[in-house]
Parts: structure tokens; sequence; C-alpha cells
């Protein structure tokens, strides 16, 4: 069966007036339908030493960010702040956070992104909101957990987002790192090469798709400034971000162009349709199961063969939609960066009034004869 949907472009979208505008985003996601099954699971991989994640470093922040330390009440997150296990970070509407681990991981987390990470594992959680994750491989089993889905991460890359509204998960893999997608039942499972986008709504793996890598590294303020695409910096000072640069780069080799009649550019399904009010998102993380352990899984079980043929062409393809997480600068503040355009002028000096002539005086009168 083959799928046929128009490739929809949006002229608006780089316009770049628009870009402080919550519905005017810059990552253009070119997806493509892709045939899967649940029977492609993840494979035994010899399994390295984990190093434990103890702490993280506030490295970058955009706008509005609140660090929730555990059991204490949330602050104003600044630069250099450290976050230990059971901390979370909370970003407003058009705001973000860059984080960095102790084993070299880097995090960026998007607007409305609500995210901690757990004790004795490497477990985070993203109850709200987009995440992206840089993990240098040999680091161990890494897991990512949403409300409604579990991701387990050998290395290297990928990016996740969570919608609320639509119970939604996807899960996007951007290196061939054994990145495997469970339901939280554990009834159905994927395991996601580089370039593939999954969806899961509510308890549903509802598809797999393939998306554009060069595309999205070039449009994504995901990770702008990142430079994940250059692997010739021999001198880079950072190391654990090179390795992941060659996962990457090997990853962009390996895909073929995408191209055809079956093509989606930014799909709504994957729009957070959160509030326009600059309230933060709720920091509530018992919406999350921390039961399934996909690791823990054996491949081929009775658990991993669940047929999900019927559900695949139930989804719903609509229109357009400019994603993007983050706005194009790096400003580290707590306002946004206006526009030249939109800035007052400094007030002109009013020129200072002429003197008034002075008077001229009267003519004395003349004296009588």
């Amino acid at each position: 069966m083959e799928w046929h949907y128009p490739c929809i472009k949006n002229p608006q979208f780089n316009n770049s007036q628009h870009w402080s505008c919550p519905v005017f985003r810059k990552t253009v996601l070119v997806l493509s339908i892709s045939l899967w099954s649940v029977n492609s699971l993840i494979f035994s991989k010899p399994v390295s030493a984990e190093i434990p994640l103890t702490r993280a470093v506030v490295e970058k922040l955009r706008n509005r960010v609140r660090l929730i330390p555990k059991n204490q009440s949330a602050r104003p997150a600044r630069r250099s702040d450290a976050m230990t296990i059971g901390d979370a970070l909370v970003t407003a509407r058009s705001s973000m956070a860059q984080l960095r681990f102790n084993d070299g991981s880097l995090a960026r987390q998007g607007e409305l992104a609500v995210f901690r990470f757990l004790p004795s594992s490497r477990t985070f959680e993203l109850s709200h909101g987009t995440l992206l994750l840089l993990i240098p491989p040999d680091r161990g089993k890494t897991r990512v957990r949403t409300p409604n889905a579990v991701a387990g991460i050998r290395g290297s890359a990928l990016f996740m987002r969570y919608i609320s509204e639509t119970d939604t998960t996807i899960v996007g893999a951007l290196t061939n790192s054994g990145i495997v997608v469970y339901n939280p039942t554990r009834s159905q499972g994927q395991e996601l090469k580089a370039g593939q986008i999954l969806v899961m709504i509510e308890d549903q793996i509802e598809q797999v798709y393939e998306f554009d890598l060069k595309e999205f590294y070039e449009t994504s303020e995901l990770v702008k400034g990142l430079n994940l695409t250059q692997t010739e910096a021999a001198d880079s000072p950072d190391k654990a971000l090179d390795l992941v640069r060659g996962e990457i780069a090997d990853a962009l080799d390996g895909q073929d162009p995408i191209i055809g009649n079956n093509i989606i550019v930014n799909p709504t399904f994957v729009r957070i349709r959160g509030s326009e009010s600059d309230e933060f998102p709720s920091a509530d993380f018992s919406v999350i199961d921390g039961s399934v352990d996909v690791f823990d899984l054996d491949v081929g079980s009775e658990n991993s063969n669940a047929d999900i043929t019927d559900q695949v062409n139930q989804l719903d393809i609509r229109s357009t939609l400019e994603t993007g997480e983050f706005l194009n600068t790096e400003q580290e503040d707590e306002t946004l960066e206006l526009d030249p355009e939109d800035v007052d002028k400094p007030l002109e000096p009013e020129p200072e009034p002429e003197p008034e002539p002075e008077p001229e005086p009267e003519p004395e009168p003349e004296p009588e004869p």
C-alpha cells in the first residue's frame, strides 16, 4: 500500500521577522512514511560499564527557567547552577536551558518543558515539552521516560517530545545507536535507526516515519550553535561531543535523499498546544510510570510481537506546522532580544528656543519749549 501526502509548504516559513512569535518557528521537519513492524526490536549488543549520572551544570539559559531542587521550592535558574539527582528544571514559553552532565552528556531543554534525572540509574524523566540528548558512546544504558513511553539508549543522539494535551510521545533518532521505544504495557516496542521518528499516542505506536537528517540540522533551532555536523575540528576542547559528532556524520552519510510523493512537511501531530500565557507548565512527575525498563525485556518475547498493522493507517495528517524549540539568538539573560525595528528610538534633543530680542528702549520725551 502506498501513502500519498502532498508536500505542503508555508510561504511564511522562512520569514525572519516572525521568529519571536510562538506560531512561527524555523525547523523544517520532512517526514516520509516508513514500512515497519514491531519485530525489528533491539538486538543483543555488548554491554559497557555504566557511568552513573550524579550531577549536571546549567551551561546556558534563555529567558525564564526555574530550578526545583529536590524537596525545595522553585527558584529562578542561573548559569553554573548545579543540578543533582531528583532536581527538576522547568522552562516557560520561548525559553530554553542547556545542561552538561558529569559523564560529558549534553541536554537541551526546549520551551514549556519539565525535566529531571533520577538517582541510582541513568534515567531521565520528561513530563512535558521537548528534550535533545547527546550522549557519548560507551557511557552505559540510558533511559528517558514520558507518561506514555520509555526509550532506551546506548548512545548517542536523539530528541523526544511529550505533548500532554494529546498524550503523545515523539522520539527521533539522530544516530544508529540502538534506540528502542516501548509503550507502558510493554506490548509494543520498536528500534529506531538514524533518521527515523516514532509517534506514540496513548498506549499505541501509531507510526514510524523517516525524516530528513540534513534538513533537520540545517533548520532546527534545537541544535543551533552545537556544530554537530562538523567533524574536522581536531582541536575541539569538547571531546565528549566530538564522539557524538562522529556518529552523526556516519548517520548523515548513510541516509539516502527523501524523495517522492509520500512526503509530509511539518505535520500537526508534533505541535504542543499549550496556552499562550507566560506561566510555567506543572512539574508533576507522578504521571510517569517508572515500572517499565526496556533493557529488562527479552527480544522476541510474547509481549514484543504484538501485531499493530491495523493501527498504522489511522494517523491523522493535517496541514503544516512550524516546529522548533529555540529562538534565533542565544541571549543569556531574563529578557527577550527585541527586533531592531521594534526598539523605541531615542528621543532627539529638543532645540533650544531662540532668545527673544531685548526690547528697544523707549525714546526720551523731547523737552518742552
